[in-house]
């Protein structure tokens, strides 16, 4: 038994009987017994999801394998999530905890500080690429403390959630021009969202956290990022939610559809057994048709076909151009660059900061942050960007 299930707890956190670890369907697997988590979810409407801490032996900071994330740090602050949304991504990755826990990484805030002074160059911060840095109490406490220091020591960092961004990060952030904030939301649907989020923020909490970034005067991003096929991408769906945006004047709008970890079976098994498990049947063909038999791998995900994904992102395009407004768009591992509006998958760019001769963080001159087609060497092969 790997290191993962000696962490998850002996008893189930719903019926308080011993487990029998581990506990696994196929290649899924929980915290709790099945029944009970299920059970759980029927008649609460949500999913049991225990913390658990772990002492985080990994660099806190990292530069993540995607290209496209080369040019900034990956902060996650836990494995897993909370939130427990069904095509949950963290959930691929390794290593997973199983469904209805999560870790929260112990000590991962004093290692971002030490990693950070003891720095000569540092890039933007990206919180949270797999997990969402404020989907518990916890974690927002975390993000808060983080939010303060990245602002004191002049480091460029930006949040994506679905959680309820606190007014205290607002606060800290006020005049400070190196932050953002995106916000995942692909349905304005309470019933749909609780169903395919079961322990996320409602929507209209999501929508809050918009107008409040424009009020603070933050960059602020809609993640349309994923939508699932024959449930949250109806055109109705797709123009309320748009429409909903635009009247905020979001800054940019990001677009993408759902794929799922060719590396991680549990990934697609999940989903359905969600589907099974919700008299969703009739769905479980429909994924197997659009993604195995008419889809195909991009990027190390299975993801539907391109002619089945183009007009539902296209209708975006169309109502921001429509709209006549200053949003862009762009859109998240989806092979149709002609669709976007500038040229910036998430709307905006920092640029990695360096230590100037009064040892303070300030933008390196002449970079865009575009570390891909890097034209300047902004530091010497020798200066190792991690923990030592």
């Amino acid at each position: 038994m790997s290191w993962v299930w000696n962490l998850i707890p002996g008893e189930c956190s719903v019926c308080g009987e011993r487990l029998s670890k581990p506990i696994k369907l196929g290649h899924i697997g929980f915290a709790q017994h099945k029944e009970c988590y299920f059970n759980f979810w029927r008649s609460t409407g949500k999913i049991p999801a225990v913390s658990i801490y772990r002492r985080l032996k990994s660099p806190a900071l990292k530069t993540a394998n995607m290209d496209c994330l080369r040019s900034r740090f990956s902060l996650n602050l836990s494995d897993g999530c909370p939130h427990e949304c069904v095509y949950c991504y963290a959930r691929a990755m390794w290593p997973s905890p199983p469904h209805g826990s999560y870790f929260i990484r112990s000590g991962i805030v004093d290692r971002v500080k030490t990693f950070i002074k003891r720095s000569r160059v540092v890039k933007p911060v990206y919180a949270s690429p797999v997990s969402d840095p404020l989907a518990s109490p916890e974690l927002t406490a975390m993000m808060v403390e983080l939010s303060q220091f990245f602002v004191d020591e002049g480091i460029p960092f930006y949040l994506v959630t679905k959680g309820e961004i606190p007014d205290k990060i607002f606060e800290i952030t006020q005049n400070y021009p190196f932050f953002a904030v995106q916000v995942s939301l692909t349905t304005l649907d309470k019933n749909l969202a609780n169903l395919i989020e079961p322990n996320a923020p409602h929507p209209e909490v999501r929508l809050r956290n918009l107008w409040k970034a424009k009020d603070w005067g933050v960059f602020a991003v809609l993640r349309e990022d994923p939508f699932l096929p024959f449930l949250t991408d109806s055109e109705q769906n797709i123009i309320e939610l748009t429409e909903a945006a635009l009247d905020i004047e979001v800054d940019h709008i990001i677009g993408s559809f759902v794929g799922f970890k060719t590396s991680s079976p549990s990934h697609f098994e999940y989903l359905q057994l969600w589907f099974r498990e919700n008299e969703l049947e009739e769905l479980e063909e429909r994924y197997k048709a659009l993604f195995f038999d008419k889809g195909r791998v991009f990027h190390g995900y299975r993801i539907s076909g391109s002619k089945y994904r183009y007009p539902k992102l296209k209708l975006i395009r169309d109502l921001i151009l429509e709209s006549k407004k200053k949003t862009t768009y762009g859109l998240c591992l989806e092979d149709l660059d002609p669709l976007w509006i500038g040229n910036q998958c998430e709307g905006f760019r920092f640029a990695p900061v360096k230590r100037n001769s009064e040892q303070k963080f300030v933008p390196i001159e002449g970079c865009e942050g575009n570390c891909r087609v890097c034209p300047i060497q902004c530091t010497n092969r020798s200066v190792q960007l991690k923990l030592t």
